[in-house]
């Protein structure tokens, strides 16, 4: 199967401040240390939640002895190939611009007491813990921003998030959240750091369903419902296509680009329910709730097979230097570590995380497992 690649030039500032980045692999006894061969003012720092701990004790020193800007985060995975284990690190002689932030106990009602019972009926839960909404906005530059989900780490810090960050006393704290735990923060790296002369690089594991990724025009929808395409039931577009079908596996996934009328951005959704049965509903196709479809919309058709979907394919370690890579996590089939994930590496010049829930780059979602979004610096 052919990981598919895109590119698209950006064209943004030469850089005028020194970054580093570094990202380290299965850390033994790491600690979180001001590189030697720069003078940072900042760091934005995202683990795995195992290595939490140790990060937020480095970041408190940090902070406290070196008065630096420091930003730390959560995450599912770090690059490259979706590591479980790992920290990723993005110093700079510049501060970052702290934008905005929501405090997690604003959205967190854990700590309630339940309602009593009344002996009749039955008390449950209203809130699932693991799906308060949660997400670290990075602006790159002014033409690259990216929300990256939270995870979970309830089984490391004791907190279902771990979100932070902590302004010097020379910088304004506009938020005024420093030292707080977060579920939102909004940061801005330095102007010049991020060329506007970079490239960004897309790879995904999609298998188009039509030769050379046909594209279709839909005629009729309501929402992100399809009803006809090319005035055709929209379902027949998944059940009579012989590559899909042949596979009969319902761990495939099926993904659409979408292209709006007078609009040159491509969206990417999920499809949710393709049709079958019978009734009013038999020959729609769902998208994900946030596509807004509309009549004329441009449409092609892919597919994840489940091999695709969860087997992490491992790739050159050169591939992720000099550059910031976003990744969807692959979903975890095991608890056994991976024998190919035992040893300590650090990459240098390399920044990158992942999350199983996805990321969004410039308003797209991507959400497909082992889809990756490439910053080249």
């Amino acid at each position: 199967m052919t990981v598919r690649l895109f590119s698209r030039p950006f064209c943004i500032a030469s850089r005028q401040f020194q970054l580093y980045a570094k990202t380290t692999i299965n850390p033994k006894s790491f600690k979180l240390e001001i590189p030697a061969h720069i003078k940072p003012s900042s760091v934005l720092v995202l683990s795995t939640p195992s290595n939490l701990p140790q990060i937020i004790q480095n970041a408190i020193d940090l902070y406290q002895q070196h008065n630096l800007q420091i930003v730390v985060g959560g995450i599912d995975s770090v690059v490259p190939n979706s590591s479980r284990n790992g920290v990723s690190e993005l110093w700079s002689e510049k501060p970052l611009t702290i934008k905005r932030s929501i405090l997690l106990e604003s959205r967190d009602d854990l700590n309630k007491p339940p309602k009593e019972s009344d002996g009749i009926h039955i008390v449950t839960a209203k809130k699932n813990w693991k799906n308060i909404e949660s997400k670290l906005c990075i602006n790159f530059n002014e033409s690259i921003n990216a929300d990256l989900k939270l995870a979970n780490t309830v089984f490391s810090t004791g907190s279902i998030l771990t979100l932070f960050y902590f302004q010097p006393t020379n910088l304004v704290d506009s938020p005024g959240n420093s030292g707080q735990h977060l579920c939102e923060l909004e940061v801005a790296l330095p102007q010049g750091d991020i060329s506007e002369q970079c490239q960004i690089t897309l790879k995904d594991n999609w298998t188009p369903l039509y030769e050379g990724g046909r594209a279709f025009t839909i005629t009729n929808c309501v929402g992100n419902l399809l009803k006809t395409i090319d005035d055709k039931p929209a379902s027949e577009f998944l059940e009579k296509n012989d590559s899909l079908m042949s596979i009969g596996s319902k761990e495939t996934q099926v993904y659409v680009k979408l292209t709006n009328p007078n609009s040159a951005v491509t969206e990417r959704f999920k499809v949710i329910a393709g049709g079958g049965g019978w009734g009013a509903k038999a020959n729609i196709i769902a998208l994900s709730p946030e596509a807004k479809p509309t009549v004329g919309s441009k449409i092609e058709f892919f597919m994840i097979t489940p091999s695709d979907r969860y087997a992490k394919k491992y790739e050159d370690i050169d591939n992720y230097k000099n550059s910031i890579t976003l990744q969807t996590t692959y979903e975890e089939q095991t608890y056994v570590e991976d024998t190919q994930e035992q040893e300590q590496t650090v990459i240098e010049n390399a920044f990158g995380c992942g999350s199983e829930s996805g990321f969004t780059l410039n308003g797209v979602v991507h959400n497909s497992p082992g889809e990756m979004v490439q910053i080249h610096l």
